[in-house]
């Protein structure tokens, strides 16, 4: 009986624990995204962005006639794209999608090499602490505020004592800038579907990458017909240029 009433107790707790919503306008090149942080008391967090628009191709004609184009291949479907954190363990589990399978990619969770700044500014009404990094092949400036106090940020940046409310990397291309912060009291769940394929992010990014050429082969092939010159360049990655195994792959050589 007496672990009963305990129980009956401990439930409304938990079901009314704090947590934290934060939402950010983000860019990701010719890209815009809403970005939403949901950040939990109890055993995980997650954060995900949906489109708000994109840029398909820009297409520019030389003097020769030559035909420069280059596409951008964005996904023309309004796909949910989520890191999940598990509070309590060291993956970061990625949901994602391999032309048009929705699979699950899992990483080591990043361990990011923040460099804290003597300066500061104010954000909406926080005042903000400034940190710098380097991550997966880019040099990135983060704002974040010690008055929110988690270590969780948009994406996979995480790791500062409060937080990220804007960050954005060396060239413009990427930021991201919040945009509304609020606590409510329910925790929103995320429930991964029991059948989709679980590999490793290497293995998506090797599948991937040899997906994007592909297609973007056979668009240049449609101009190549009708009698354009083309030069072909190969996939752009995006915010992560380069990753941890290759990193050592080259310090080997």
């Amino acid at each position: 009986m007496k672990k009963l009433i305990y129980l009956l107790l401990f439930c409304p707790l938990v079901s009314l624990s704090q947590s934290y919503i934060i939402e950010y306008d983000v860019s990701l090149n010719v890209l815009r995204r809403s970005g939403y942080l949901i950040v939990n008391n109890t055993e995980e967090s997650f954060y995900y962005e949906t489109m708000i628009e994109e840029k398909n191709e820009n297409k520019k004609k030389d003097e020769d006639e030559t035909v420069n184009k280059t596409f951008f291949l964005g996904k023309s479907k309004n796909r949910k794209r989520y890191q999940l954190y598990k509070n309590q363990k060291d993956t970061l589990f990625n949901v994602d999608y391999l032309e048009d399978e929705k699979i699950i990619n899992y990483e080591k969770f990043p361990r990011i090499d923040w460099q804290i700044k003597n300066e500061t500014k104010k954000i909406e009404d926080y005042i903000c602490n400034k940190a710098t990094t380097f991550f997966r092949g880019r040099n990135y400036t983060a704002w974040y505020s010690t008055d929110i106090p988690i270590k969780l940020g948009p994406w996979k940046f995480n790791g500062l004592p409060g937080a990220i409310l804007q960050i954005y990397d060396e060239t413009g291309s990427f930021s991201w800038s919040i945009t509304k912060i609020k606590q409510v009291k329910t925790e929103e769940k995320f429930i991964i579907e029991n059948d989709l394929k679980i590999i490793s992010l290497r293995e998506f990014v090797e599948k991937n990458e040899k997906s994007k050429n592909s297609k973007t082969d056979r668009m240049m092939l449609k101009f190549v017909n009708r009698g354009s010159e083309v030069v072909k360049s190969e996939y752009n990655r995006g915010r992560e240029t380069k990753f941890e195994w290759e990193i050592e792959e080259t310090k080997k050589d």
